[in-house]
């Protein structure tokens, strides 16, 4: 079983089928169902970003991914938040000799046996880097923190990658509504100001009436004016790591009825004639006693 397996999973790298699921952007997929053998892990300040998994038999749709896209990019992804910290596990299982963590082709920080670090900016008095693991974590992060950075040890066969993307903390969503054709429709939306990967931001709405299932994942809610309009819903926007909410009363997307208070403007002169008419016939009267 083990021959036929391996002579499987030879046919399936020199598959053409082997490389469809591996576009140069958006790996995060294959980064996550990771299999076993030299890889890292990465974690976040505000949640774990990655996770190293071995499954004890993965089904041949999940062969083929896992042993085409590990050897064609094995960086991993790895998310941070502004003015927080992100922590890169290199998740070595032999001790390490000698450190080098690169960021893009600019050294971070270099350690050689029996030698002080050398750390470089901007990374001096920002990071912090575990000499015996060689995991490195960077405080303070900014956007200009972003790229791929790359472990290097000659402890190690091969060298470890993470891609590093930092969010800004996310702006409470927009809430706007109109009524058309008894529909309220409302749209959620992310302020023109924000700019930090918008293309990652998803969306999903806290609904307690019926037929708010459709389209609960778009930034668009449709809820028919028969309902009871004066629940609550919400809107959340999220990223990786962060989400934000705002809430809205159904009620307040629906023209309030003026009729009855057009009803009563048109009573009030009427009643001040009648008044008015009533007091001068009385006036008239006790005058002519």
């Amino acid at each position: 079983a083990a021959g036929v397996l391996g002579a499987f999973c030879l046919v399936l790298w020199f598959g053409e089928d082997a490389f469809q699921d591996c576009p140069a952007a958006g790996r995060g997929k294959e980064r996550e169902r990771r299999v076993g053998g030299g890889g890292g892990l990465a974690s976040g300040s505000l949640s774990s970003a990655a996770t190293a998994s071995s499954p004890s038999l993965p089904n041949r749709k999940e062969l083929t991914y896992v042993i085409s896209c590990e050897q064609l990019s094995s960086a991993q992804s790895v998310f941070g938040v502004v003015n927080k910290s992100v922590t890169f596990l290199t998740a070595s299982s032999t001790p390490i000799k000698d450190i080098l963590w690169k960021k893009g082709k600019d050294k971070v920080v270099e350690k050689e046996e029996n030698l002080d670090e050398s750390v470089y900016p901007p990374f001096r008095e920002r990071i912090l880097l575990n000499i015996v693991t060689g995991d490195l974590t960077i405080f303070n992060l900014s956007s200009s923190d972003e790229d791929e950075y790359e472990f290097e040890s000659t402890s190690i066969k091969d060298s470890i990658k993470f891609s590093l993307t930092v969010f800004e903390p996310l702006p409470s969503p927009t809430l706007n509504c109109t009524l058309i054709n008894e529909t309220v429709i409302v749209q959620c939306g992310i302020p023109e100001v924000y700019s930090s990967h918008r293309d990652l931001i998803t969306y999903s709405w806290y609904c307690p009436l019926a037929g708010c299932e459709d389209g609960l994942e778009s930034s668009i809610l449709h809820v028919k004016k028969e309902n009871d309009l004066s629940q609550e819903i919400q809107c959340t926007i999220s990223n990786a790591l962060l989400n934000s909410t705002s809430s809205l009363v159904l009620r307040t997307c629906v023209p309030a009825d003026h009729s009855r208070h057009r009803y009563v403007l048109l009573a009030v002169p009427l009643l001040v004639i009648v008044l008015i008419v009533v007091f001068l016939g009385a006036f008239q009267r006790w005058r002519a006693e």
